[in-house]
């Protein structure tokens, strides 16, 4: 296996990694522990809440959910443009206090926050805008969502109820059609 180098992300030491994804790596100059990514574009963990990702480590399946997250959520591919710009513009929303991260987050992977809406608003992607009403939820929808709902932006806005069941996209049948029903 090829050593890589990565930078802590506490305090800026460069340390080896092993180049797989999902094993932790601890400095050894400050001992903090941290998931290094190729780059912040090829992070599986983008659109994944820290509550959910911490669920599927506690398990030992964390691996699994990164396979899912890379192949069936990412496709192989990068995250897109219009997946980037939601992430800014949600952050957008959150520090202008238009919006706030519930401590739910959606049950299919890769298993995004849910934001609450605190005003009336609109959430503006590219040259589009989508216009959310106080008490809206509003999370990401991944491209599968994407794909069977003809939806042509990477966000669901509305009311979803908390699901205790997590799911993966690899191991889903027809679970988006009775939640968007």
């Amino acid at each position: 296996m090829e050593m890589r180098r990565v930078t802590c992300q506490s305090c800026g030491a460069s340390i080896e990694w092993d180049g797989r994804f999902g094993r932790a790596v601890t400095c050894s100059y400050c001992g903090s522990t941290f998931l290094p990514a190729a780059s912040p574009i090829q992070d599986a963990w983008l659109m994944t809440d820290r509550v959910a990702r911490a669920r599927y480590e506690y398990e030992g399946t964390l691996e699994k959910l990164e396979q899912d997250v890379r192949f069936e959520v990412m496709r192989g591919e990068d995250w897109s443009e219009l997946d980037l710009a939601y992430l800014r513009e949600i952050a957008r929303l959150e520090a202008e206090g238009k919006v706030r991260k519930l401590a739910s987050f959606w049950a299919i992977s890769p298993h995004p926050p849910i934001y609450r809406a605190m005003t009336e608003g609109s959430l503006q992607l590219g040259a589009r805008s989508m216009v959310f009403h106080k008490g809206d939820e509003i999370v990401w929808a991944c491209p599968m969502t994407r794909d069977r709902f003809e939806l042509d932006l990477p966000v669901l806005i509305g009311d979803f109820q908390d699901e205790r069941t997590q799911r993966l996209c690899g191991v889903m049948s027809n679970a988006m059609q009775a939640r968007m029903a």
